[in-house]
């Protein structure tokens, strides 16, 4: 008797592999642009000129701000026309003007509040990244939910900066913690669907790059909004300790 190969279950095994190498390449860069975000938020943090100048010369961090809004546009909009080494410099170019715009977090909160909340975001993070991956649940139905859900806590935390009231703080705090980590499996999953669509081109090596960054970018993010959403969170409750 002849016994034929098992097509579909090698195919199954070559996409299986094929995400996992887009995986691997997604959290590398992902990994990348924060450690260049934390090492030039510390140095400019510890450069005394530079940092003064950052924080009162609201004009100059404003154009930052904007200027990191344009990228974020670029490498989102023009993925399919810029090479995967053009579109890695603008992501790293990001990752450090993100570096140079939270570099006032070491003047606002103290070292320790710090790291509890960068420990606290990394667990948070991962547990919903291998969640997002791992789980049969379309998470699609998500997407709308998470959009309203962070216009709302936009809206609410403009107007609590003219209320200025501790107890509607971290109450949003609570809730942006909520929406934020949904948003780390639901980005994951959709990453999922990306790497399952790309594996058929995995050895165009430029096309795989181009699709990293874009994933890395989504992941840095959601990370960047996590970790700050935790870090004043932890130090409202350290506050409230306090009194």
């Amino acid at each position: 008797m002849i016994e034929y190969p098992n097509l579909k279950s090698t195919t199954l095994k070559q996409e299986k592999n094929h995400i996992q190498i887009y995986f691997r390449k997604v959290y590398s860069w992902m990994s990348c642009g924060l450690l260049l975000t934390a090492f030039i938020s510390w140095y400019v943090s510890n450069t005394p000129q530079v940092i003064n100048y950052i924080l009162n010369n609201k004009i100059f961090l404003l154009s930052l701000c904007f200027l990191q809004f344009i990228l974020v546009f670029v490498i989102s909009s023009f993925l399919n026309r810029l090479s995967g080494k053009t579109l890695t410099t603008l992501f790293m170019f990001y990752s450090s003007l993100t570096g140079l715009t939270t570099a006032g977090i070491f003047s606002a909160y103290n070292q320790n509040t710090i790291f509890t909340a960068f420990i606290t975001t990394s667990f948070t993070f991962l547990s919903m990244c291998i969640w997002g991956y791992f789980t049969k649940r379309d998470l699609s139905y998500l997407g709308n939910i998470i959009i309203m859900g962070i216009f709302g806590i936009v809206i609410a935390s403009l107007i609590n900066l003219w209320i200025q009231n501790n107890l509607i703080s971290s109450i949003i705090n609570y809730i942006s913690v909520i929406f934020f980590t949904l948003l780390v499996s639901y980005d994951t999953q959709k990453l999922k669907n990306i790497a399952e669509k790309i594996s058929l081109n995995i050895n165009d090596k430029d096309n795989l790059r181009r699709y990293a960054i874009l994933g890395a970018l989504m992941l840095y993010l959601d990370f960047i909004n996590l970790f700050f959403v935790i870090l004043r969170l932890i130090d409202n409750n350290d506050n409230n300790d306090d009194k």
